[in-house]
């Protein structure tokens, strides 16, 4: 849509208006205030045949922890009301906490599949506290925290335990048949008992069991109409504390849904989002590092367009849009996009359009069909397309994908994918595919088969996430739970996992084949203990010298321990050591992760990280056939602190720190052999140091609007030198400044 058209199409949405069902008399009321007091959940479907499903048990919980669940069909959305018994022996860990943020606390889940297929469902998660969390989950367990909904929420404190009261508008999600009186719809509970490390659900569902969202129960509920307009102008000012330059920006983000079953938005030059900040990463592997994305355009309705491939494979990934730009002069600025969902009876349609500024702007087209053929059986097709006039470079992509359910305890997935990029007059093709079953074959055990085959040629990377191409991956998995029926063992269940993958390039390339071999025990305090080992055979590395020749990698094996002990009184923590083999040599570096919660209050919580790393053979690419091998020290720790000053305020607090100190460097050429010969002189020492940190204040003073201010500074210094202590580099980290600013943000909802 040209510019020009912008005001045009925003008038034309607020003349449409934004409805809702009008209440009729003998409608549900309800007052969300965390209490299950009003007339109206007498009405409500109750749910109490809650087992435990972590451990994976499937026992009733103690009479002394008595979950009740209501479910309540109103005018204004779908209320969930929870009766939660806790005694006082069992304490209730209630820390406040910054919106998605983990943390070992009480809390009920709500899992809603709307259209009731089996496919995508939507996580409201409320802490005993009040914080919440919401994601997007996929039948395959991927939990996706870009999806931020306006939801209504409160807890309260009764006799014998707590209550939690949620409210999720028709309008959260687009959802197919919305026309008909009656809808039915994928339900999962669950509440977590933190200082048990127990979960509890209805019915007996569990994200470990490699499938998630076909599991839920399906209920029919009474369906209400509704629509709504949302528009977000926002604002930001940054003041550049090095140079003094000061920077304005204005966009808009608007949301119409005159019907559950369509939803449209548009983003006029929307924020990249300046008050989240990335964790520190330096990588030296060839597969690049995944970020989320946190912008509300394209975390809104998002879960349509989330289509995924093994391996974290993404054909969306909308961090592509207004990312780094061609011509490498800084982030693009996206001018205009344009985003619509909506069905019609059992096919469901998306369309998804953005246009960046500039001459090295790039243009993003995708289009997704999804429809249920019948019970059962669910086909769909995405296409993308991405012109890129700076590089003359125009890329499609094509995927089809099918999800199959033969009966309860088999799911089929599968998905082929055909890339076409044509570049300064230069064509080429490629092609993949894959298919996975999963077995539940009971209780205890649960098997999966999965087939992989990415052609040599495939790429989907300029608006998806590919890790790799060229791989042909055959996967073999199983697991079994093993519940404890002796009440005077320490342990409730234990869970060993089993994993084979034997891999090769499309072009017939040995790569290393992987046995993992895991077990986890579950204590009766909650405590989890873990244990891991992981072989390799010999094998080609083929991703390691971008593209200059085979390495030929000896068999070697890792092995991990980590330890979750459940939280008790104000101090939380966890830990676990890796040991793997980086260079040639199988000599293991060595990875500990500590790390440390202290809740003081429950209005003030503080986490501290500490990750060291030794090793004696890591081996880097430099360039063309050269490599490097050095000795290795590497240190990182991250800092938080949020305080919650009062209701909607929030102060946060982050500081990270990153430095490697390559020691005692020699050369190496990759050989026609495939394998590194040492070649005359030694490698520079160097040492990498990189900090950053954040303060950042936010006060939500309506719903879904906020006002930030935000101090960021961070630095990054690569230096060839020798001698420099862990002290020296932390000392010198603080005092780097590559970037220094300060950030007013408002954004308020109409």
């Amino acid at each position: 849509m040209p510019l020009r058209r912008l005001p045009l199409a925003l008038a034309l949405a607020v003349a449409c208006g934004a409805t809702s069902h009008a209440a009729a008399s003998d409608d549900p009321v309800l007052t969300i205030d965390g209490r299950l007091d009003e007339a109206a959940w007498a009405g409500a479907q109750v749910f109490e045949d809650f087992v435990v499903v972590e451990p994976w048990t499937l026992a009733r919980p103690e009479p002394g922890l008595r979950t009740v669940a209501r479910l309540l069909p109103t005018p204004q959305g779908i209320a969930i009301g929870f009766d939660l018994a806790q005694p006082p022996d069992v304490p209730l860990l209630a820390p406040q906490v910054r919106r998605d943020e983990h943390v070992n606390a009480d809390r009920v889940n709500v899992f809603i599949d709307f259209d009731g297929d089996g496919r995508v469902a939507y996580n409201f998660t409320l802490l005993a506290s009040g914080s919440i969390q919401d994601f997007v989950v996929t039948n395959e367990v991927q939990f996706n925290p870009d999806f931020d909904p306006d939801w209504r929420h409160a807890v309260a404190t009764t006799a014998d335990g707590w209550s939690a009261e949620i409210l999720i508008p028709w309008t959260t999600a687009a959802m197919r048949d919305t026309d008909a009186p009656e809808r039915t719809i994928g339900l999962h509970f669950d509440r977590f008992v933190a200082a048990r490390g127990e979960r509890q659900g209805w019915p007996a569902a569990s994200s470990r069991r490699g499938r998630f969202v076909s599991d839920f129960a399906p209920l029919r509920i009474r369906q209400y109409p509704a629509s709504l307009l949302h528009i977000w102008p926002y604002a930001t000012i940054s003041n550049n504390r090095i140079d003094g330059t000061n920077d304005w920006k204005t966009g808009v983000d608007l949301f119409w849904k005159p019907s559950a079953s369509l939803q449209l938005s548009a983003a006029l030059n929307p924020d990249f989002g300046q008050v989240e900040s990335d964790d520190l990463v330096v990588n030296f592997e060839a597969i690049e590092v995944f970020f989320s994305d946190r912008r509300p355009f394209f975390t809104e309705n998002q879960a349509f367009f989330d289509l995924r491939t093994p391996d974290s494979g993404l054909l969306v990934y909308t961090r592509r849009i207004g990312g780094p730009r061609d011509s490498g002069a800084g982030i693009a600025d996206i001018d205009l996009a344009l985003k619509a969902n909506g069905s019609w009876g059992t096919l469901g349609y998306g369309v998804l359009a953005a246009d960046e500024a500039e001459d090295d702007g790039r243009s993003f087209r995708v289009g997704r069909l999804l429809m249920d053929a019948r019970p059962g059986l669910g086909i769909g097709w995405l296409g993308t397309r991405v012109d890129r006039p700076f590089l003359d470079r125009v890329a499609d992509v094509q995927a089809a994908d099918v999800r199959w359910q033969p009966r309860a305890d088999v799911l089929v997935n599968a998905q082929w994918i055909g890339s076409w990029i044509e570049e300064r007059g230069r064509e080429r093709s490629g092609q993949g595919g894959w298919a996975r079953v999963n077995w539940n074959a009971s209780e205890r055990w649960r098997h999966e088969l999965e087939a992989t085959h990415f052609g040599r040629d495939l790429d989907f990377n300029d608006l998806g996430f590919l890790r790799r191409g060229s791989l042909n991956e055959l996967e073999l998995l199983s697991e079994f739970v093993r519940p404890s029926t002796n009440a005077d063992s320490p342990l409730t269940s234990t869970r060993w996992h089993a994993e084979l993958q034997v891999r090769q390039s499309d072009r017939g390339v040995q790569l290393p084949t992987w046995l993992v071999l895991e077990q986890a025990s579950t204590f009766r305090n909650g405590d989890v203990l873990g244990f891991g080992f992981r072989p390799r055979s010999a094998g080609y590395d083929d991703l390691i010298s971008r593209g200059n020749g085979l390495l030929w990698r000896s068999s070697r094996a890792e092995g991990f321990i980590a330890w979750t002990p459940t939280r008790r009184g104000e101090l939380g923590w966890d830990f676990h050591v890796v040991a793997r083999p980086e260079g040639l040599s199988r000599a293991p570096a060595i990875e500990t992760d500590l790390q440390i919660y202290w809740f003081p209050t429950e209005q003030v919580n503080l986490s501290f990280e500490i990750e060291p790393m030794w090793s004696p053979d890591w081996l880097i690419w430099r360039e063309g056939q050269r490599f490097a091998r050095h000795s290795r020290r590497l240190d990182a720790f991250n800092l938080g602190l949020n305080w919650f000053p009062a209701p909607r305020h929030e102060v946060r607090v982050k500081a990270e720190w990153l430095a490697i100190r390559a020691r005692d460097g020699q050369r190496y050429q990759l050989g026609g052999d495939a394998r590194l010969q040492a070649v005359d002189g030694a490698e520079p020492d160097f040492d990498i140091n990189t900090f950053g940190v954040q303060v950042r204040y936010r006060w939500e003073f309506a719903p879904q609007s906020d006002l930030f201010l935000v101090w960021s500074r961070g630095g990054f210094l690569r230096e060839e030198r020798e001698g420099e202590s862990t002290l020296d580099l932390l000392d010198e980290a603080i005092g780097l400044r590559d970037a220094d600013q300060v950030l007013a943000k408002i954004r308020y909802r109409f």
